[in-house]
C-alpha cells in the first residue's frame, strides 16, 4: 500500500535522504529537495512493517498540468529485485490517475539497462527523446513517457 507523505518530521526526511543516497550517491535528493517536494509536489512511500523501504517523487509540468514528472524512485537495497518497486510505481500511477494525471515522464541514464527494461516492459514507458549532457558533461539522459488511464495504468 502506498502512502502519500503530507506531513513529515526530521526522522522521515532523514530516512528518505538515506534511501536516495543509497540509490543515487551524490545525485540523490537531500533535505533541500525533499521538503519542498513534500510540501508542493507528491512524495509517496512504501513500508514493510514500519520501515520505509521505498520512495518516489513527482511534480507537475507547468506547461502540461495533466503531466507529472517522476523525479526519482528509490528502493532499499535489501528489497530490490523482488518486484516491489514495479508494483509500488504502478500503485502511484493509480493514485495520480485518480487526481486527473494523464501522463508520466521521467529521464534515465541510457546505460541503466535494468531500469529501462522495467520502465518499458513492465510500466509501459516509451523512449521519446535523448538529451546529451542533461546534467553536465557526460551525463546523458533518455526521456521516457507513459500514458495513464483514469482507473489505472494503460
Amino acid at each position: 500500500m502506498v502512502e502519500l507523505v503530507t506531513t513529515f518530521n526530521k526522522e522521515l526526511v532523514q530516512r528518505l535522504v538515506a534511501l536516495e543516497a543509497d540509490a543515487f550517491g551524490i545525485g540523490g535528493m537531500n533535505e533541500w529537495h525533499l521538503v519542498p517536494l513534500i510540501r508542493h509536489g507528491h512524495v509517496y512511500i512504501i513500508r514493510k512493517n514500519e520501515d520505509i523501504v521505498g520512495a518516489v517523487q513527482y511534480f507537475l509540468d507547468w506547461d502540461r498540468p495533466k503531466k507529472a514528472y517522476m523525479m526519482g524512485v528509490s528502493i532499499a537495497k535489501e528489497h530490490r529485485g523482488m518486484g516491489i518497486g514495479t508494483k509500488f510505481i504502478q500503485d502511484t500511477f493509480e493514485a495520480l490517475a485518480q487526481e486527473g494525471i494523464e501522463e508520466v515522464e521521467l529521464t534515465v541514464d541510457p546505460e541503466n539497462l535494468t531500469a529501462i527494461k522495467i520502465y518499458e516492459n513492465k510500466l509501459g514507458f516509451v523512449v521519446t527523446d535523448f538529451r546529451k549532457n542533461e546534467y553536465g558533461e557526460g551525463e546523458d539522459r533518455l526521456v521516457m513517457k507513459t500514458a495513464l488511464a483514469k482507473k489505472g495504468v494503460c
